[in-house]
C-alpha cells in the first residue's frame, strides 16, 4: 500500500536495488507506521543497584556522579532505565544501531512512549516537531563526599551518537539537541550541544561520532542538575532516527586524552545456535539442523591490549545447566585498531552441543560471558559484559528475531513473497503468522487489501507450482503480550512430506501490503517474491517477519505477559459504541485508553470484580474513529495491553 509516509522516504534504501536491475522499483523497504516494540513491554527498572532513594519528603535524592549508562539492558526492557531517566518516550534496543560502541542503544524517532506517531494527521511530511525526550534525574554536581566541585574539576558529558543507522535519515532539518538544567534558577539552557540530519539520505551512517560537553558554568554545579536530550523529526511515523550509547558524566574528563574507556564488551547478540533459522518446529528438528559455529562479536574499548576470556553456559528452560563452552584465555587489541574480536575460539565458536526439544515449546537459554583476567582492574561498565540469548523450538519456522527495523513491500498487483522452507518430517501446514505494518487508514478501511496466503513447489531456481492459494484475509493488527504477530489459520491445512516449499502470500494490492522486516538476521537468501515478471530471490539485507505454522493443531502464540490465574477478554473490536469486558478475578480492576497521541481518553474508576462483571461495558460513543491503546490494571497494576479500534 502506497501511501502518505512513501512521499517523504521514496527514496529509502533505492540506491541498494540500483545495483540489480532485474529487481528495479519491485522490492522496497520502508520505515514503519509504528513501533509495536513499543507496546509490550514493562517499564521495569532493568538493575538492581538502587541509584536511588528516599529522603524524608519522599522526594527522590538526586544521583550522586558518576552518572552512566549505555543501555546494556537493551534485550530485557525497551525503555529507559526509570532508576536514571525521567521520562519514556524513547526506545531501548539492538537493532537500529550498526556497530555501537557496546550492546544497546537509545533510539530517537517520531513516535510516542507507545510507539504510535506524535502527528498522525501530518500531511506536509516536510515539516519537523519536538518528538522525544530523554532526560536524566536530578544529578547531585555540587559535591562528591565532603569536597566541594568547582569549574576546575573538570566535569564533562560525553555520549557517542548515529544518524539513521538501520533506522530512517534525518535530514537537514532534523536534529539531536542536548539541554543542562540550571536548578538556582529553575531554567533550561538550550541547545548546548547538536547535531543536523543528513544531507544524502541513501548514505547508511555506519559509524558512531563522539559527544564531549564539558560543565564550567558554577549555575549547572548544584544539586538538582540535570540534562536531556530531545530531538526534532518528522512526527506521523517511524522516521528521522538518532542512536545514543555510552553516556557518561563524571569529573576529571579531558576532551583529548579521555576519548577511550577500559571495556571490554559485546556488541550484538551472537548468531543462532541453528543453521538456517532463528527457530523451528521441534518435531522438524534434527541434528544436521545445528550450526557448527555461530558468531560473536566482541570489542575492546580500551587503548591497550587486554588478556581476557570468552564462555557460554546453555540452559534448558528450568534454568538447569546442560552445557558449557570455554574458549579460554587470549589477548584482545583496541577496537579502533583491530576491530572485533578475530581471535577463533572466541568470535567464531563450535556449537558443540545438540538441542533435544522433547516438548512442544521448548526453549533453551545461552549466556555469553567476557571477563578480564584476574589481577587486572575491572571494566568501565561490567554489566555489558554479559550478554543473554534465547533458543526457541514452538511450532514455526522463523528467520527474523522478532524485532522490527523497517518495512518489506513489493509492488504488482497479485505480487507474490515466499519464504523458502525445508521439511524434514511429513507436516501439516496450519496457518502463518504475519507481523503486518500498521496502517491506521487500512485498519479501519473495509477495502480491496486483501492477501491470500500461498504455498508453491520447488522449482528450478526458487518456487515453482502453486499448491495452495487460500481464502482472502486482511491485516489484522490486534495483539496482546510480546506477540505482534496476527495469526492466519488456513481454510485447508495443507500436508506436507519431506522437501522444499516456498511459503507465503499473494498480495492483491498494487502497490503492496508492507510487512515488517528484521535488519539483523540476514536470511535474504530464503525470500523471494514475484511482482509479475517471474519470481526472484530478495536482494535486501535481512528477514521477513512471517511465520509458517505447522502441527497436529494450533498451539496459541505464547505471550510473555501472559496471566494464567485471571481471564479477561473484551469485545468487540473493532467497537462502535460499547466494548464489554469479561473478567473472572476477585481483585479490584481498571480500565486506562489513550489515544495515538498518548493522551489518556478514558481512565475508569476501580471495579469490583464478581460475577456480575461480565456485564460491565463501557461506553466509547464519543471517541473519533482511530487507534487506541487499552491497558486493563488489577490491583493498580498494569496487568495486559491491546491495540483497539473505535469505527462507528
Amino acid at each position: 500500500m502506497m501511501n502518505k509516509f512513501m512521499l517523504k522516504k521514496i527514496n529509502y534504501l533505492l540506491f541498494i536495488f540500483f545495483t540489480s536491475p532485474s529487481i528495479l522499483a519491485q522490492e522496497y523497504l520502508r520505515p514503519t507506521n509504528c513501533n509495536l516494540n513499543y507496546l509490550y513491554s514493562e517499564l521495569l527498572a532493568p538493575s538492581s543497584i538502587d541509584y536511588l532513594q528516599k529522603n524524608k519528603k519522599n522526594q527522590l535524592v538526586s544521583i550522586n556522579l558518576p552518572f552512566i549508562d549505555d543501555f546494556y539492558y537493551a534485550n530485557t526492557n525497551n525503555y529507559p532505565n526509570q532508576l536514571l531517566w525521567n521520562d519514556s518516550s524513547t526506545y531501548v534496543n539492538i537493532g537500529y544501531p550498526i556497530a555501537p560502541p557496546s550492546f544497546g542503544v537509545v533510539s530517537f524517532d517520531g513516535l510516542n512512549k507507545f510507539g504510535y506517531p506524535y502527528l498522525p494527521s501530518l500531511t506536509n511530511l516536510n515539516l519537523t516537531f519536538p518528538a522525544d525526550t530523554l532526560e536524566s534525574q536530578p544529578i547531585n554536581l555540587y559535591q562528591i563526599a565532603n569536597q566541594i566541585l568547582l569549574p576546575s574539576d573538570s566535569i564533562a558529558l560525553s555520549f557517542y551518537y548515529q544518524a539513521r543507522g538501520n533506522g530512517d535519515p534525518p535530514e537537514l532539518n532534523d536534529s539531536l539537541i542536548l539541554d543542562f538544567y540550571q536548578p538556582n534558577k529553575n531554567k533550561w539552557i538550550s541547545r548546548v550541544w547538536f547535531s543536523k540530519g543528513n544531507s544524502n539520505s541513501n548514505i547508511n551512517d555506519t559509524i558512531f561520532k563522539r559527544g564531549f560537553v564539558a560543565i564550567t558554568d558554577t549555575n549547572f554545579l548544584k544539586n538538582g542538575f540535570k540534562f536531556r536530550f530531545r530531538n526534532w523529526a518528522t512526527g506521523a511515523g517511524n522516521f528521522d532516527h538518532w542512536h545514543l550509547d555510552y553516556i557518561y558524566l563524571n569529573k576529571n574528563r579531558s576532551l583529548i586524552a579521555d576519548t577511550t574507556y577500559n571495556d571490554i564488551t559485546f556488541s550484538q547478540v551472537p548468531s543462532s545456535f541453528l543453521k538456517n533459522y532463528s527457530a523451528m518446529p521441534f518435531e522438524q528438528f534434527k541434528p544436521f539442523e545445528m550450526a557448527i559455529k555461530n558468531s560473536v562479536r566482541i570489542r575492546n574499548n580500551g587503548n591497550a591490549t587486554l588478556n581476557m576470556t570468552y564462555e557460554n553456559k546453555l540452559f534448558d528452560k528450568n534454568g538447569i545447566l546442560i552445557n558449557s563452552y570455554s574458549g579460554g584465555a587470549d589477548n584482545l587489541p583496541p577496537f579502533y585498531s583491530s576491530g572485533y574480536s578475530s581471535i577463533t575460539v572466541h568470535a567464531n565458536p563450535i556449537c558443540n552441543y545438540t538441542f533435544n526439544p522433547l516438548q512442544d515449546s521448548a526453549e533453551f537459554t545461552i549466556k555469553h560471558f567476557i571477563y578480564r583476567s584476574s589481577g587486572v582492574s575491572s571494566d568501565f561498565i561490567v554489566s555489558n559484559d554479559t550478554i543473554i540469548q534465547k533458543q526457541y523450538f514452538r511450532n514455526y519456522y522463523a528467520f527474523d528475531d522478532g524485532s522490527v527495523e523497517s518495512g518489506y513491500f513489493i509492488n504488482g498487483q497479485g505480487g507474490k513473497m515466499a519464504l523458502k522452507i525445508i521439511i524434514n518430517v511429513t507436516d501439516t501446514l496450519r496457518a502463518l503468522r504475519i507481523y503486518f505494518d500498521y496502517d491506521g487508514a487500512l485498519a479501519l478501511a473495509q477495502s480491496s487489501y486483501f492477501f491470500r496466503p500461498c504455498v508453491w513447489s520447488d522449482g528450478q531456481s526458487g518456487p515453482g507450482l502453486i499448491m495452495l492459494r487460500d481464502s482472502a484475509c486482511l491485516p489484522k493488527y490486534n495483539s496482546k503480550g510480546y506477540n505482534r504477530f496476527s495469526e492466519y489459520k488456513l481454510t485447508t491445512p495443507l500436508v506436507l512430506n519431506p522437501g522444499t516449499y516456498y511459503i507465503g502470500i499473494q498480495q492483491q494490492v498494487a502497490t503492496g501490503l508492507t510487512i515488517g522486516y528484521d535488519l539483523n538476521n540476514n536470511y535474504k537468501t530464503n525470500l523471494y517474491y514475484n511482482s509479475g515478471s517471474g519470481w526472484n530471490q530478495s536482494q535486501i539485507k535481512g528477514s521477513l517477519m512471517l511465520r509458517p505454522v505447522f502441527g497436529k493443531y494450533i498451539q496459541p502464540p505464547v505471550f510473555i505477559n501472559e496471566n494464567k490465574k485471571t481471564n479477561f477478554i473484551f469485545f468487540p473490536n473493532p467497537s462502535k459504541d460499547k466494548i464489554t469486558f469479561l473478567y473472572n478475578s476477585p481483585n479490584m480492576f481498571s480500565v486506562q485508553i489513550y489515544n495515538a497521541i498518548g493522551q489518556l481518553v478514558i481512565n475508569t474508576n476501580e471495579i469490583e470484580s464478581s460475577t456480575n462483571v461480565k456485564n460491565y461495558q463501557l461506553n466509547t460513543s464519543h471517541l473519533p474513529n482511530g487507534i487506541y491503546f487499552l491497558i486493563l490494571n488489577e490491583n493498580n497494576k498494569s496487568l495486559q495491553q491491546h491495540k483497539l479500534i473505535i469505527q462507528h
